[in-house]
């Protein structure tokens, strides 16, 4: 199965060659900083390793990128999503009319 190339998750990350930035600070898959790269060499490395160049923080200065599955992330945004929900604990107060 071919993965989409320019599918935007949530209108918001966006991967591959969705990215419009021209330089990306890359982090690789195990976690190691490979540094500033270009679009095409960033590209180039996330194709080698068979993996998808996600944007994780499009206003930073410049943009980072980090190399890892799709799935993965959609995955582990998702987990994370309902951890905060699951934590954010409303409580309220019953009032009583005399």
């Amino acid at each position: 199965m071919q993965k989409p190339q320019s599918y935007s998750y949530k209108a918001k990350t966006r991967i591959n060659h969705a990215i419009h930035a021209k330089e990306l600070r890359v982090v690789g898959a195990l976690g190691e900083n490979l540094g500033v790269l270009s679009l095409e060499d960033a590209l180039k490395a996330a194709d080698e390793a068979n993996l998808d160049l996600i944007e994780i923080s499009p206003n930073a200065k410049p943009p980072v990128a980090k190399i890892m599955d799709f799935g993965k992330y959609r995955y582990d945004t998702g987990r994370k999503a309902s951890e905060m929900k699951a934590k954010s604990h409303v409580t309220e107060t019953k009032s009583v009319q005399v």
